[in-house]
């Protein structure tokens, strides 16, 4: 009988270098993978709105768009007033009033008191605009003006504001600086006054 070699297939081993390679690869890989589907979750996320509970158990009673609706209709009934944006906005209830250009000052800080009137007789500031120890709620925002131009000295805007933690509303004349003098500083119409130890002392 004739002698059948057999051939046996040596298996490859792998050297340390190779071995070294591969897992430096799948170290530097891996993690690339992960970032590219972490990219690529939030391009397709975006646009889309975020939902939470960063209220709940708060705002409670809620505003109605019922209310909201009535608000701006008899805002828009009052003296002066051209046009009313009423807004609910992340817990504050915007009541945007655009007046007759001619208005006086006077008669827009009495309008913002007549719109918070307005508010109060529809939604109850001690309810709905009135923190408690254990409940936040709305917050309340009244903006009352004339026309918008930055630049024209007959523009007129107060702000009527009712935080949820304060007692009382406060008014505030936004068209005009708390300040005359340094407001005409910083435009450069007047020079600033010089103090006494920065003028010079001529003996």
């Amino acid at each position: 009988m004739a002698n059948k070699t057999v051939s046996v297939k040596k298996k490859r081993k792998l050297s340390k270098s190779a071995i070294v390679l591969i897992v430096g690869l799948c170290i530097i890989i891996i993690p690339c993978i992960i970032f590219c589907g972490i990219l690529l979750h939030a391009a397709l996320q975006t646009g889309t709105p975020v939902f939470g509970d960063r209220y709940k158990g708060d705002l409670d009673p809620a505003i109605s768009d019922s209310a909201i609706s009535e608000i701006s209709d008899t805002t828009m009934n009052l003296t002066g007033v051209e046009a009313v944006d009423c807004t609910l906005i992340s817990g504050q209830l915007r009541v945007n009033v655009d007046t007759v250009d001619s208005i006086s000052l006077e008669d827009a800080q009495s309008l913002v008191n007549e719109v918070y009137e307005v508010v109060d007789d529809i939604l109850p500031v001690s309810t709905y605009f009135t923190s408690t120890d254990d409940k936040k709620m709305y917050d309340l925002a009244i903006n009352v003006y004339n026309f918008i131009d930055t630049e024209s000295e007959d523009m007129i805007y107060c702000l009527g504001t009712k935080n949820a933690m304060m007692e009382d509303l406060d008014v505030q004349i936004v068209s005009e600086p708390l300040d005359s003098e340094l407001a005409s500083e910083l435009r450069g119409e007047t020079l600033p006054t010089p103090t006494p130890s920065s003028q010079n002392v001529i003996e």
